[in-house]
């Protein structure tokens, strides 16, 4: 583990500045969830009340994160009528990207203040109670009432984005 891993992630420092309590939890580097499973603690149960957020580029300049329920499908044109861009404008993003964002693939959270980055949340967020979420690193996760995660980003919106 580098230096930089020995500091808190970069969501805490969101999670702090907001006032807004929360626990870290430290783990492997997870990118899947199928390391989740095996690699952690957490629990099904855990897992269902999870945010599961994935990092879209929207054009050459713009970035948007998609929080969902942990095991819910995002819907991509849905996500896209939203953002107000047709669906072929999303498209994975890359490390670069998330080096912008200050995440790792496989702690990629809904926590991010930057003005230029697009969090979209699902319906379903706000009223989850107490939830794990990516915390900008793959080595460790955090947890926080969801409706405290949802008022934190500074360019967010609620928006019905998953599949029934």
């Amino acid at each position: 583990m580098d230096s930089a891993h020995s500091s808190s992630p970069p969501a805490a420092a969101l999670l702090t500045a907001a006032k807004v309590p929360f626990t870290v939890h430290r783990h492997v580097e997870i990118r899947t969830g199928a390391d989740i499973r095996a690699c952690t603690a957490f629990t099904e149960k855990d897992i269902e009340k999870s945010l599961k957020t994935v990092a879209f580029s929207v054009g050459p300049d713009r970035l948007a994160l998609a929080a969902v329920p942990g095991p819910a499908r995002i819907r991509y044109g849905r996500l896209a009528s939203v953002l107000g861009v047709p669906r072929s404008a999303l498209a994975a993003a890359d490390e670069a990207a998330l080096q912008r964002l200050d995440m790792e693939r496989g702690g990629v959270g809904p926590l991010c203040d930057a003005p230029d980055v697009t969090v979209v949340f699902d319906a379903a967020v706000p009223q989850m109670g107490s939830v794990l979420c990516g915390s900008g690193r793959s080595d460790c996760t955090v947890e926080a009432r969801a409706a405290d995660i949802v008022r934190i980003p500074s360019n967010s919106m609620v928006a019905d984005i998953t599949s029934p």
